[in-house]
């Protein structure tokens, strides 16, 4: 009976495995019954279930509720709590999808017959490493979550009669597995591949976030801090350029990128970046598509790295679109031109659209469009060394009651690459010195899906705007009432072990 439902799991399992690490197009043999026999024996189908699982984490959208405060123009889902038990649906059950095929990996990558000790181990690192990574936005996005340690039958109600485990538990178990990823995995990797390094780095992000709200079990500080310190410590990795975070032809040699999700224009706009149809200039310069709330925008210090986030007028793109000419001698685009005020004393530094007075986000259209128009090649990039060094000194200050000169070093280099010389703190308290930080992960990570949890994790009032009658109106939003994502309707109407809700749905 055990060996029949192994059957089961595997025909099931690899309906989702489509896609590779490095995006190649794999050779897809049907499962059948009969084929199945042989697939707990063959290194390559491990592998195969790994990197479907990979393929489904990459693709679920964590952009759309994380966008932080005052970071997206138009409605702010998250930022004025605006979310039902009916959306965000995916984020739940595709999660459990993952979790389910990575559980497989887990439990029975030993009885693989070919494929040697370290193929076993990359994949097994692997695995841990994505289920450690899936558990730990369930557990942020949505609190007490059912926590599923083996693979099931069943892709289409996967957990319908687990009830929720205590978050506790779930961040014990999430940093089991990014412990055991951590010894697994070797220091190098193909480009977007977890390494032993990319699980120091969750593992100091854990103990980071445990330490704050809704936790608040602050001996995680001098964890998160030690972690950090083993990355700043091994010189593997360093800043470079701000841009080149960012650009598609230099992400995959980039000596500050951790982890990122890789991205392809040449196999489907299924494979492409999904946010490049949000940011992009699909249609044009008139329509890139996500603007940037002008309060941030007027907010963000200047310097290379507002130049890399937002389209500026200083841009090339920019002047060639505003003094383009038509056949008869005047601007093609003079409403543009008013908008920015272009040749007046007061023109904008920013390239703004219409009355609405927002500007462009640039940071997401660095890679090549592909030819459905919303693709993109750029790699979305999930955790590099400028938080590293921003979680060590922040964790430091927090844990030892006052920043040292390496948490000092830390955030001046990234303010110094982001800003310039002369931005240099010194001198802070320690309350200081941690809105500091925080004010740093602000501007350095604008739109890279961080800063909502920095918001939970900090409990910092979430301040919004909306454009009514013709101008912006600031509001501050409750906290901490409403800090989780509801779970889906659909998985409590399929297990009400799930009840009761979370609060304020």
């Amino acid at each position: 009976m055990k060996q029949n439902n192994i059957y089961k799991i595997i025909v099931g399992l690899f309906a989702i495995c489509m896609f590779t690490f490095s995006c190649e197009t794999l050779e897809e043999e049907p499962f059948s019954f009969e084929s199945a026999s042989n697939t707990f024996q063959k290194i390559e189908n491990f592998e195969s279930l790994v990197n479907g699982a990979t393929r489904t984490l990459q693709s679920m959208g964590y952009y759309t509720p994380t966008s932080g405060s005052k970071a997206i123009e138009a409605s702010p889902t998250i930022d004025t709590y605006s979310f039902s038990p009916a959306d965000f649906g995916n984020l739940w059950a595709d999660s459990y999808k993952a979790i389910n095929s990575l559980n497989s990996v887990i439990d029975n990558i030993a009885l693989a017959e070919n494929g040697t000790e370290s193929q076993k181990n990359k994949i097994l690192g692997k695995a841990h490493f994505l289920r450690a990574f899936a558990y730990f936005y369930l557990v942020r996005f949505y609190g007490d979550v059912p926590l599923i340690l083996s693979g099931s039958s069943s892709l289409d109600n996967i957990g319908v009669s687990d009830g929720r485990t205590p978050s506790t538990e779930v961040y014990t178990q999430v940093i089991d597995d990014f412990q055991k990823s951590e010894t697994l995995l070797s220091t190098t990797a193909l480009p977007g591949e977890p390494t032993s390094w990319t699980s120091k780095a969750y593992l100091s992000k854990v103990y980071l976030t445990m330490a704050g709200a809704p936790l608040k079990l602050t001996e995680n500080y001098e964890k998160a801090a030690s972690k950090a310190k083993e990355i700043i410590d091994s010189d593997t990795y360093s800043l470079g350029e701000y841009v080149d975070n960012f650009m598609a032809s230099k992400q995959n040699n980039s000596t500050s990128i951790i982890f990122q999700f890789i991205h392809s224009t040449s196999v489907g706009s299924a494979y492409s970046n999904s946010l490049f149809n949000n940011t992009a200039l699909r249609n044009g310069i008139t329509n890139p598509g996500s603007r940037a709330y002008r309060r941030y925008m007027d907010d963000f210090p200047d310097g290379p790295r507002k130049e890399v986030t937002f389209y500026l007028n200083s841009d090339p793109v920019v002047q060639n679109f505003l003094n383009e000419m038509d056949g008869n001698g005047n601007f093609s685009n003079q409403v543009y031109r008013n908008v920015n005020n272009i040749g007046l004393p007061n023109e904008r530094k920013y390239f703004l659209k219409d009355a609405l007075d927002t500007g462009f986000i640039k940071k997401y259209t660095y890679g090549s469009q592909g030819p459905e128009g919303d693709e993109s090649d750029q790699n979305l990039v999930l955790f590099r060394y400028a938080e590293v060094l921003l979680i060590y000194a922040e964790a430091q200050n927090m844990a030892d009651g006052g920043a040292n000169a390496l948490a000092y070093k830390c955030i001046n280099d990234v303010r110094v690459r982001g800003i310039g010389s002369g931005s240099e703190l010194s001198g802070l308290s320690v309350s200081d010195f941690d809105s500091a930080v925080i004010e740093e992960r602000y501007w350095e990570f604008g739109y890279e899906i961080k800063r909502w949890f920095d918001v939970i994790r900090k409990e910092i009032p979430l301040t919004f705007d909306i454009y009514t009658s013709g101008v912006y109106q600031e509001f501050t939003a409750a906290f901490p009432n409403r800090y989780l994502l509801p779970v889906p309707q659909r998985e409590i109407e399929l297990n009400p072990n799930l009840l009761p809700q979370n609060t304020g749905y």
